[in-house]
């Protein structure tokens, strides 16, 4: 939990749940770990293929499992020998990891449950006799949500002396499915609230944070004010926090918009999942890099909210974070 609050510019958006919301987004990394099955586009079922391509969609082929068994041991070297120097990934939602912090990050063990994904069927175009590009779909099971979430990728190979790598992965997620939930189902956000770690989880020289939520005069958003008090030995500044969440007619959803004074902000889209609510969306911190991740919402009913923030990419150097939101007392005065 430290290291969720430890002040770093851009993390008060983060930190409090309330920015950088996916998704990203949470098929990431993991679409090029499922790089598989590759079918030539325009082969017909039992042709084989064409004798000039066989051997280089049989090497691509082996690339891929090359790389997905790297990715399964943790074996940072060869996870970066599979990507071109100056290969990187962008998500659905426009962050950029470069190959080597995908290799750094998937070389260390995974401290917590991360989103597994599943590739189907793939189709691979030969662009040059150098160059190809595999297009496929994919369903990610992320940690905390009771359906997968349907995306699709391109990847990009190149073929470097005798080797086939890695020069690129382009995600893309399906558009969120709209239910029939309303502004008005997130009535139960409104009061003062403040955020209270799991039992166990050292918070020692950790910020406290607080939040009040209420809807504006004509009930047309609901606004979340927080703020995030740093320890008062650590010399770092207050971070307050807004963030506005409404009906968006342009894309028929519940949507939010976030800012943060030390410069961040953040967008995401809201829908259920079962009895949670969950926000995916992009963060933009303030020297610009981006982010994607999925805030999980689970109300009690009462006065308790359990938070979850998983972090989809392993080029992430963010932990999920886990806490709960504890609605105070109401006045009596």
């Amino acid at each position: 939990m430290s290291s969720a609050y430890n002040g770093r510019p851009g993390l008060g958006l983060r930190a409090a749940g309330i920015g950088g919301v996916t998704a990203g987004a949470c098929l990431t990394m993991y679409l090029a770990l499922l790089l598989a099955a590759v079918l030539p586009a325009g082969r017909a079922a039992g042709q084989p293929p064409a004798p000039d391509r066989a051997a280089d969609e049989a090497a691509i082929r082996s690339a891929a499992a090359a790389y997905r068994e790297a990715l399964a041991r943790g074996d940072a070297a060869a996870i970066r020998a599979a990507w071109t120097t100056d290969g990187d990934l962008v998500d659905g939602f426009g962050g950029v990891v470069p190959a080597g912090d995908l290799a750094e990050a998937g070389g260390q063990p995974a401290a917590e449950q991360r989103s597994v994904a599943a590739a189907g069927e793939t189709r691979l175009r030969f662009i040059t006799p150098d160059v190809a590009l595999e297009d496929g779909r994919c369903e990610a099971s992320v940690p905390g949500l009771s359906r997968p979430l349907a995306g699709s990728f391109t990847a990009i190979w190149v073929r470097q002396g005798d080797v086939w790598k890695l020069a690129g992965v382009r995600e893309s997620e399906r558009p969120v499915v709209a239910d029939a939930s309303s502004l008005d189902d997130l009535d139960w956000m409104v009061g003062d609230w403040e955020l209270v770690p799991d039992e166990g989880v050292d918070t020692e020289g950790t910020s406290s944070m607080e939040m009040t939520v209420r809807w504006d005069p004509a009930r047309t958003f609901l606004i979340r004010e927080a703020r995030l008090t740093p320890p008062a030995d650590s010399g770092e500044s207050v971070v307050q926090l807004q963030q506005r969440i409404g009906w968006d007619p342009a894309v028929g959803r519940i949507r939010s918009w976030s800012f943060s004074t030390d410069g961040s902000r953040a967008e995401a889209t809201w829908f259920r999942d079962g009895g949670s609510w969950i926000a995916r969306g992009a963060l933009v911190l303030p020297d610009g890099t981006q982010a994607s991740s999925t805030n999980i919402y689970t109300f009690d009913g009462t006065d308790r909210c359990t938070w979850r923030k998983v972090w989809p990419s392993l080029g992430s150097d963010q932990p999920s974070i886990r806490a709960t939101w504890v609605r105070k007392a109401r006045s009596t005065k």
